[in-house]
């Protein structure tokens, strides 16, 4: 089980409501002791998908009040060991909160989303290792790319924005985004146009055609993404899922640009596109389903509005590109 220790600074007037709303929460132990006259510093040990409750119910008791603050920290470990499963009301918390803290979500999710020379040079690398193992049909080389590549971050961070009306998040994850797609798609073009690229390579031929298991596979690295930064899972393995739909495409796409195959590199170009919608889309349901909302009312109708825009116009997208296809495999 993945524990988390919660620190809250109140005053010592409030200490013992603190303890108790701790305690209401799910925490399974909490003790408290003041740390300088006048202010009280509780502790409580908490599974991670009941730090949500910890956070949602001090900050509704307390938030208003000179001092308050809450420190959310990893424990690795307790003794006596936290008894699983809990009281019924300590269950109950657990199902009413947001799971892990949106304050924890938020900051683990935010980092994906800086842009930097490590996310430029790991983009790059894995391209590099991923145009071989297309090129030479090395699925071993193609596996070994995607568990490099840093495309989780980016495109999660984009769906939380879009669910928190956060412009800033928004803004630098779409930057990131493209950034790391630019890497990625021009590294293979250059690569493209410097060597002879196959198109009926196995490895390459099956990301030049979008079908329905492409998009499955999408949608469940999206979920399972957005689950991972909800749930306190980690999340390097999760990404591989992610990478999995989104960086073998882009690189083909690239080679076979480069090399002038139009028709199978416009294929996999616009299986990247939709598995970046599909991402995206199931993303931000996903934090949605898992409570992923602003405390505060006025946010909270800004945010309603910008996640409603954000998934029909992913949603939107997806459809047209799936009518695109249809029609060209119809009448192609």
């Amino acid at each position: 089980m993945a524990l988390r220790l919660v620190e809250a600074f109140v005053p010592e007037r409030v200490a013992e409501d603190a303890k108790e709303t701790l305690a209401g929460a799910g925490a399974h132990a909490v003790w408290a002791e003041v740390s300088v006259p006048g202010e009280a510093l509780l502790r409580a040990v908490f599974g991670a998908s009941r730090s949500g409750a910890a956070l949602d119910a001090l900050h509704e008791r307390f938030h208003g009040i000179d001092g308050f603050r809450v420190l959310v920290l990893p424990l690795d470990a307790s003794l006596p060991r936290p008894r699983a499963g809990g009281s019924a009301d300590e269950r109950e918390a657990a199902r009413t909160a947001a799971g892990v803290s949106r304050e924890e979500v938020y900051a683990k999710i935010s980092e994906g989303a800086e842009l930097s020379w490590d996310f430029v040079w790991m983009a790059l690398l894995s391209t590099v290792v991923a145009a071989i193992g297309l090129v030479t049909d090395n699925a071993p080389a193609v596996i070994g790319a995607m568990v490099v590549a840093p495309l989780l971050g980016p495109n999660v961070a984009l769906a939380l924005g879009l669910t928190l009306a956060d412009t800033a998040l928004t803004r630098a994850a779409i930057r990131t985004n493209l950034v790391g797609i630019a890497v990625a798609f021009g590294t293979a073009f250059v690569l493209g146009v410097l060597f002879s690229v196959d198109p009926t390579i196995p490895e390459m031929a099956s990301r030049t055609q979008v079908g329905l298991l492409d998009l499955v596979l999408a949608l469940a690295a999206g979920c399972a993404g957005a689950l991972a930064y909800t749930t306190g899972a980690p999340t390097y393995l999760i990404g591989v899922m992610v990478a999995v739909a989104l960086l073998p495409p882009t690189v083909a796409s690239g080679l076979l640009l480069g090399d002038g195959h139009i028709r199978e590199g416009f294929g996999a170009l616009v299986l990247v596109l939709a598995n970046v919608t599909a991402v995206n889309l199931v993303s931000m349901a996903t934090l949605l389903a898992k409570g992923m909302r602003p405390r505060t009312w006025w946010r909270a109708e800004r945010a309603r509005e910008s996640a409603r825009r954000g998934l029909l116009g992913w949603l939107g997208t997806l459809v047209l590109l799936a009518a695109a296809l249809l029609l060209s495999r119809r009448f192609g």
